[in-house]
């Protein structure tokens, strides 16, 4: 005999199932406490967008005063080890990218803070390499057009193609937050403490703000 109860009880099982599955992005990109996130209170017009010239260009892994890896790496360095990663996502054309890498990856304090508390990772966006997380696999989504942008860059930017971007991932590579544009050094002191220090899960980013005691001038 046909039961409208069981059928019933089927039907929101099958939904909680699919709102489950399109809640979870290719890159278990889930967002922890997004109220939390630096981003929404930054004002975009603070953020310089000046063009540098080809020589002001700072080879990304070489002479860096950070310990840039590979994506691969940084997972698989994250399983043995937790700690947060930090992923510039850039690319070779891009002014704002290279004064990022020359002015405040290249700051002493910045370097240091990061290397003693994340895993860094730099990605062009626009590389042709191949990137395996997990179970999935990225590539470029052109092999011929050497401007193409790589499926992984867009998947972890929700397809917002915006260099350079700035990826927080908690230590169970879950995003917390995109950072996007050219930061300099003291501005970008704050937001690199909040989510390297696990402050994030204590404390709105406004009231961190108003309390944190900068080192850079």
């Amino acid at each position: 005999m046909f039961n409208w109860k069981d059928l019933s009880i089927a039907g929101i099982i099958i939904l909680a199932i699919v709102f489950y599955t399109s809640k979870k992005s290719t890159l278990q990109a889930s967002i922890y406490s997004p109220e939390n996130k630096a981003s929404n209170y930054i004002n975009p017009n603070q953020t310089s967008f000046e063009l540098v010239s080809e020589n002001t260009y700072t080879e990304f892994h070489e002479n860096s005063p950070i310990n840039w890896i590979t994506f691969d790496e940084a997972y698989k360095k994250c399983k043995k080890n937790p700690r947060p990663i930090i992923i510039d996502i850039y690319t070779t054309w891009c002014g704002p990218c290279k004064l990022m890498s020359a002015q405040t990856f290249n700051n002493p304090q910045i370097a240091k803070y990061i290397n003693d508390h994340y895993y860094a990772v730099k990605f062009d966006a626009e590389c042709k390499d191949t990137v395996k997380f997990d179970k999935y696999v990225f590539v470029s989504s052109d092999n011929t057009n050497p401007k193409a942008p790589h499926q992984f860059a867009a998947s972890i930017l929700d397809n917002q193609l915006a260099y350079p971007s700035i990826v927080f991932l908690n230590n169970q590579i879950q995003r917390l937050d995109i950072i996007k544009g050219f930061m300099n050094a003291s501005a970008f002191e704050p937001i690199l403490n909040y989510y390297g220090s696990g402050d994030f899960q204590k404390i709105k980013w406004e009231e961190y703000q108003k309390t944190f005691k900068g080192t850079i001038k």
